[in-house]
């Protein structure tokens, strides 16, 4: 039998079956009996064991066993059962043996050969020749001679050089020089199948390095020795051959894993090291020499110890001196787990820093049979960096870096719950109007602005109060003892004059200011004061808006009413929020009416009918909405509804009636704004011309490519835009003109005083001029007197809306409108411009007046003759000079103009790009008819006014006295027929300008 190391049978022969019971003949002999151990087969000492048989039956044996060490892997042996049962003949005892051996050769792969010194005669042995059949190789037909004979000419050769040398040292060099040992690899036979085999098979590629060993070729080693007589004299020459190419094979796939393990390590981004066991580090790869900034050569004999910043750090207790210095290392415990991860440890580097490394460690056994340990270190600064950062940014503000609301909420409840929180007290503080630093300076401005005002209040507050960022402009100071400080009032006004102070940005001094709520443990609305930090917060938040309320700069304190507010705040946002879920709200409709009295669109206004308090304003819901984060689904449910409640609307005077829902909390700019409308149309089933959406000004700011585009697609599915409250807020005129907005509403507060504000009528006209100069639709909102309608009307507004025609209505009450007649429309005529106007308004008249430039705004065509300083006391001009015919209109004349903002005369002016008037009978462009030098200026017909007959026109004014030479004529100016008492008469402003852009009405679907 063969048995490896573990004592388990590999292989059997025939003798051994039969003597086991079984028929060596049948293919499935020697199952049950290979693979399993010796100790079950056989059992008893050697000299008298007993082979159990498979039917249980017991065969006496002996039992001879010897080591096989150079064939195949270690601790393969031999052994051989003996049968002694009967006493066979010395002869016969003699030939099983010899064939037993040849047997056991034969497992082996081993042969044997001898060479006679005298005779020179070769003699190999049977198992020899079965070896070389076995593998199909034809000894003498190698290349280099039969495979003995090499080992033969080199012992021959050592032999004549002993010979050489007499001498009593020869019986010593005898015994080195006796052996010599070889490993060749075969050729095979062409003749061979082996050989035939070889020229149609492929080599394998896997078996080790240098050339592939084909599945013919053979690795052979071969030994060989003197044997000497007794007078030492060498007789012949014995040697063996074995066929150990599996071993080789073996060894060479070693060879390579090894060399591969090499190479994986030498290029891993990782580092990897080696320690022995008593913990000193024996090899490490290139990536952990650049992790800790030392050579290969000086970090070898480095202990574990000496490379921890906290050797105890990974749970490794030390009880003597060689465990301290493990360190991260730990031994394995018998039966437990080899391998271990610690997940953060700090290594020491060779400048004395230390860097943060995950350690992976596994324990494997050497050679010698000693543990070592192999760890990989991956540095995780980075990641702790950002670990740090993701977790700083859970109770940071990440602009600032000052705590944010959560941690100002942790702190403010431990400070609670101590016993000093009687002493507590905190400030809310809000930037007044921050919003003109983002949109005059720009937003990086903005963010520099309030990042030194967070590093201000840190370095500049008392010791014992700490700022923190709550949202936006929005700071809170927390104060631990606000006694130690002189009080609330003091401490508030220390923090007041912090944010006060100037801010330089980019060269930029920036003041602000900033409104203050405090708000102490004893303030509320009960008797044992605030008991959360919440509450204090929202507290603090009220009085801050309360001061807010009452100006820039203002403290605010919290009183009984303020808490009240702030509770029924909170109260009545979760009341609003369960609203808008169940749709408790509802909506009326102001119309807009044209000036014909046909409603045009209607604007829709949100109402809350609270089950307690009776209907509601937008008014009082609105701010605790925009609190409370409601807007924006706010809006979505007043246009969800809007959109449903008009898709049913009648015509009215068979023109179909629009709906306008103004946006505060759902953008353009939202990521959700274009889905959510194109939803609530498809499930409304109103057409997109029917649908209005209005924008404040200030919202239109500045917007983004992705946001035009979004209202740019609406615009293509027929829905308009609105810019409302135009003029109140900071956008400017060319940005309006960019947006794809069809209508612009002149805001309430410049309509209120058009009939009797100039500042007013200037502000509304110049609105309505800009409209329609870009084509823009224009409504003018809030008007409630007849004075305002005419003068609206004359300025050219396209249509009205106000408590003139009609206040907001419920949808029934709205729906019966649009099944009535037109909304009656104040009779009259357009009012004279307020006094101080210089300008002449607009005509009114059944037919609105085609859009002005506003290019020519800055030339009035004519002006009435001045009277005589006489007739003008409350106003002392000087004379005019001889030769002008400049009327004086308030102003200087021509020649005296000084050069400060007004224009100079035509003689005067500089250069700017235009050319010198032509002479009055030479200026075709103005569509007029020249007028003759001296004489009268031919005057057009004017269209009858609807509302009244023409007064006649007055005498032509005297001619003009001449013109200097050299300097070209201009027309004279006409009379002001609103300072005179003479006839109305209207005038061309647009002769002479390109056209303005077609204007179309927006609200007719």
């Amino acid at each position: 039998m063969l048995c490896d190391a573990g004592d388990r049978v590999l292989r059997v022969n025939a003798a051994l079956l039969r003597m086991a019971g079984r028929d060596p003949r049948l293919p499935n002999a020697a199952d049950g009996i290979v693979g399993r151990p010796l100790s079950q087969l056989v059992v008893g000492p050697d000299g008298d064991a007993r082979l159990v048989r498979p039917d249980g039956a017991l065969a006496r044996v002996r039992v001879v066993r010897w080591a096989l060490p150079n064939v195949g892997p270690d601790g393969l042996r031999a052994v051989m059962l003996i049968d002694a049962a009967a006493a066979a003949p010395p002869v016969a005892r003699r030939d099983d043996a010899d064939r037993e051996i040849a047997e056991l050769q034969r497992l082996a792969k081993v042969g044997g050969w001898s060479y006679d010194l005298r005779t020179g005669a070769l003699h190999r042995s049977v198992a020899l020749v079965e070896l070389y059949r076995d593998i199909g190789l034809e000894p003498d037909a190698q290349p280099n001679g039969s495979i003995e004979l090499e080992q033969v000419a080199a012992l021959c050769t050592v032999l004549r050089d002993q010979a050489a040398k007499p001498g009593d040292k020869a019986a010593d060099t005898n015994k080195a020089t006796d052996e010599h040992q070889i490993e060749r690899r075969t050729v095979p036979s062409p003749h061979s199948p082996a050989g035939l085999d070889e020229r149609s098979s492929a080599g394998r590629s896997d078996l080790g390095a240098g050339r592939a060993v084909p599945p013919s070729e053979h690795v052979l080693s071969c030994r060989a020795t003197v044997e000497r007589n007794a007078e030492g004299a060498p007789v012949r020459l014995v040697g063996t051959v074995q066929d150990v190419t599996e071993r080789w094979v073996a060894e060479q796939r070693i060879g390579r894993a090894t060399q591969r393990y090499l190479d994986l390590v030498s290029i891993a981004p990782v580092g990897v090291g080696v320690f022995n066991r008593t913990g000193h580090l024996v090899d490490a790869n290139g990536a952990l020499c650049a992790l800790l900034g030392v050579s290969g050569e000086r970090l070898r004999g480095v202990s574990a110890r000496s490379l921890a910043v906290e050797p105890t750090a990974a749970g490794n207790t030390p009880q003597d001196g060689e465990d301290e210095e493990l360190a991260f290392l730990r031994r394995p415990r018998p039966g437990g787990p080899t391998g271990y991860r610690v997940p953060q440890y700090a290594i020491r580097r060779a400048d004395g820093t230390s860097v943060w490394c995950e350690l992976s460690v596994t324990v494997s056994i050497g050679d010698d049979g000693r543990p070592f340990w192999l760890v990989v270190f991956t540095d995780i600064s980075e990641r702790r960096r950002a670990a740090d950062v993701l977790r700083m940014s859970g109770t940071h503000d990440e602009l600032t870096r000052l705590p944010n609301r959560s941690s100002v909420t942790a702190r403010l409840g431990r400070l609670l719950a101590g016993p000093d929180r009687h002493k507590i007290a905190v400030l809310c503080c809000d930037l007044d109007d921050f919003k003109r630093v983002n949109t005059a300076l720009g937003h990086a401005a903005g963010d520099q602005v309030l990042i030194m005002l967070a590093a201000r209040l840190q370095r500049e507050l008392p010791v014992g109060c700490s700022p923190a960022r709550l949202s936006g402009d929005e700071f809170v100071v927390v104060c631990d003892d606000v006694l130690a400080f002189g009080g609330v009032p003091k401490l508030a006004e220390t923090v007041s004059a912090l944010l006060r102070g100037p801010v330089e940005v980019d060269g930029q001094v920036v003041r602000v200011s900033a409104a203050i709520g405090v708000a102490t443990p004893a303030d509320g609305d009960g008797r044992i004061g605030v008991t959360s930090a919440e509450d204090l917060l929202r507290f603090a938040d009220a009085a801050m808006y309360d001061a807010k309320g009452r100006g820039a700069g203002q403290l605010g304190f919290v009183t009984a009413e303020t808490a009240t507010s702030a509770n029924n705040q909170l109260r009545l946002e979760d009341e609003l929020r369960e609203a808008i879920a169940t749709d408790g709200l509802a909506l009326h409709y102001q119309p807009v009416v044209g000036p014909d009295g046909t409603v045009r669109s209607a604007e829709a206004l949100i109402r809350w009918p609270h089950p307690e308090r009776g209907m509601l304003f937008p008014g009082e819901f609105i701010p605790v909405a925009e609190r409370g984060g409601l807007l924006r689904e706010l809006d979505k449910w007043v246009l969800r509804t809007a959109a449903k409640e008009a898709a049913g609307w009648p015509a009215h005077n068979r023109r179909p009636v629009s709906v306008a829902v103004n946006l505060a909390g759902l953008l353009p700019g939202d990521d959700d704004f274009l889905p959510t409308v194109r939803t609530t149309l498809a499930e409304s089933g109103l057409n997109g011309d029917r649908l209005v959406l209005e924008l404040v000004e200030t919202s239109l700011v500045s917007l983004p490519k992705r946001t035009l585009a979004a209202m740019s697609e609406l615009a293509g599915l027929g829905v308009r835009f609105a810019v409302d409250d135009f003029g109140t807020g900071y956008s400017s005129l060319s940005r309006i003109k960019e947006l794809p907005a069809q209508i612009v509403k002149v805001d309430r507060t410049f309509v209120s005083g058009i009939s009797s504000d100039p500042a007013d009528f200037a502000v509304a006209r110049a609105v309505v001029q800009m409209a329609s100069a870009m084509g823009r639709y224009c409504v003018a909102e809030g008007v409630e007197t007849a004075e305002q309608f005419h003068a609206l009307r004359g300025l050219g507004v396209d249509a009205y809306q106000g408590w003139l025609f009609a206040k907001a209505m419920d949808p029934s009450a709205f729906r019966s409108v649009l099944t009535g007649p037109t909304l009656p429309t104040p009779d009259g005529e357009t009012p004279s411009p307020p006094d101080g106007m210089a300008t002449q308004a607009l005509p009114t008249g059944a037919k609105m007046p085609e859009p002005i430039d506003i290019r020519g705004l800055d030339r009035p065509a004519g002006r009435r003759a001045a009277p005589p300083d006489s007739e003008r006391p409350d106003l002392p001009r000087r004379a005019a000079p001889a030769g002008t015919d400049r009327p004086d209109t308030g102003r200087r004349a021509a020649t005296d103009r000084p050069e400060s903002g007004r224009r100079r005369a035509a003689s005067d002016r500089p250069d700017s790009g235009r050319r010198a008037a032509p002479p009055a009978t030479d200026r075709p462009e103005t569509g007029r008819r020249a007028a003759p030098t001296g004489g009268d200026l031919p005057r057009r017909s004017t269209p009858e006014r609807p509302d009244g007959p023409r007064r006649s026109a007055p005498p032509p004014p005297p001619p003009a006295p001449p013109k200097p030479p050299g300097r070209p004529s201009a027309p004279p100016r006409r009379p002001d027929p609103t300072r005179d008492g003479g006839p109305e008469t209207k005038f061309d402003l647009l002769a002479g300008l390109p056209p303005p852009p077609p204007k179309s009405d927006p609200l007719a679907p």
